[in-house]
C-alpha cells in the first residue's frame, strides 16, 4: 500500500496516579526505565520507523518540559523527522485537542494524525501500519482484541446490576489513527460540551465519524501499575534524589550569577 501521509502524538501529560499508588512518590511512569530506555522513549521509537510520518509531538505536564526531553533520549538527535514538546492540560481529552491545535498552527499536508500512548511502550511498527492501513478504508481505525473475561456492570456499592454480552466486546488499545482534519473538528465540537470521553474514537464516533478496528497485538500492554516495571521503586527513588541534587545545583548556580552581579554593579559604582 502507499503510505499516507500522517502526523503522530504521544500522549504523557498524565498524572500516573494509578502508578504511583503504593508509594506515592509521584514520578511518571515514562521517564523510567525498561531494558536500558524509558519508557517514553520506547513508546516513540517505532513510528520513527514507519514511513510517511511528519512530525511526532509529545504532550507533557505543566512544568515537566525539561524531564519529559531527558525522557525522550536521543530522538531530538535524529535530523529527519522533526519532534516537538506540546504543554498538557487537566486531562488527556484537553492534552490531545492542545496537541491537534499546535499541529493546526503548522499547517502541514497531512491526511491522518495516529494518537497514541506514552505508556504503552511495546508497540511495534507492524501495528501501526495495519492501524494506518484500516484507517485508510474507514476514516478512523484502532487496533481491538476479543474480550476474553466475563463482563459486569456493577453499581456503586460494588454490587453486579448487569451482564454483558461479551460476543461484540473488544477492548481497544492504541494507536488510534484518524482522517484529519475531521478529528480536529471532532475535538473542536467536544470541546464546546460539558461532556468528557474516555478516548478519541468515543469522540470521532460521537461526532459522526466511523471508527473500523483492526487486529491488536497482546503484546501492546500499558505500563500502569508499579509491578509493571521491574526495580520500580529503586529508579523513583534515584529519580528524586537526582531532581533534588539538580535544584540544590539550579540554586547554587543562581545565587553565584546574582553575587557576581553584585559585584559587577559595585565595580560599576566605584
Amino acid at each position: 500500500m502507499a503510505f499516507p501521509k500522517h502526523a503522530v502524538i504521544i500522549t504523557a501529560a498524565g498524572s500516573s496516579e494509578r502508578f504511583n499508588t503504593t508509594s506515592q512518590l509521584g514520578v511518571k511512569k515514562e521517564y523510567l526505565s525498561l531494558d536500558g530506555h524509558t519508557v517514553l522513549y520506547r513508546s516513540v521509537a517505532p513510528f520513527l520507523e514507519v514511513p510517511q510520518c511528519a512530525v511526532i509531538l509529545v504532550t507533557y505536564p505543566e512544568g515537566m518540559e525539561d524531564q519529559c526531553a531527558v525522557a525522550l533520549e536521543d530522538v531530538f538527535q535524529q535530523n529527519f523527522l522533526p519532534v516537538v514538546l506540546v504543554k498538557g492540560g487537566k486531562n488527556r481529552q484537553e492534552s490531545v485537542f492542545n496537541a491537534l491545535k499546535m499541529l493546526a498552527a503548522m499547517d502541514l499536508d497531512i491526511e491522518y494524525v495516529a494518537i497514541h500512548d506514552g505508556a504503552r511502550c511495546f508497540v511495534k511498527p507492524e501495528l501501526v501500519i495495519r492501524t494506518l492501513a484500516t484507517a485508510t478504508v474507514f476514516g478512523g481505525a484502532v487496533p481491538a482484541l476479543p474480550a476474553t473475561d466475563a463482563l459486569k456492570i456493577i453499581n456503586d456499592n460494588g454490587m453486579i446490576t448487569h451482564h454483558i454480552n461479551r460476543t461484540h466486546a473488544v477492548g481497544v488499545q492504541t494507536p488510534q489513527v484518524f482522517r484529519y482534519p475531521q478529528i480536529l473538528e471532532a475535538h473542536q465540537k467536544a470541546a464546546s460540551t460539558a461532556a468528557t470521553y474516555v478516548d478519541d474514537t468515543e469522540i470521532y464516533t460521537d461526532y459522526g465519524q466511523p471508527v473500523g478496528i483492526c487486529e491488536g497485538d497482546r503484546g501492546n500492554r500499558k505500563i500502569t501499575f508499579i509491578e509493571d516495571i521491574p526495580d520500580a521503586e529503586n529508579q523513583i527513588q534515584a529519580y528524586l534524589q537526582s531532581l533534588e541534587e539538580g535544584k540544590r545545583s539550579s540554586q547554587a548556580a543562581r545565587a553565584l550569577h546574582q553575587a557576581m552581579d553584585e559585584v559587577r554593579k559595585e565595580q560599576q559604582e566605584s
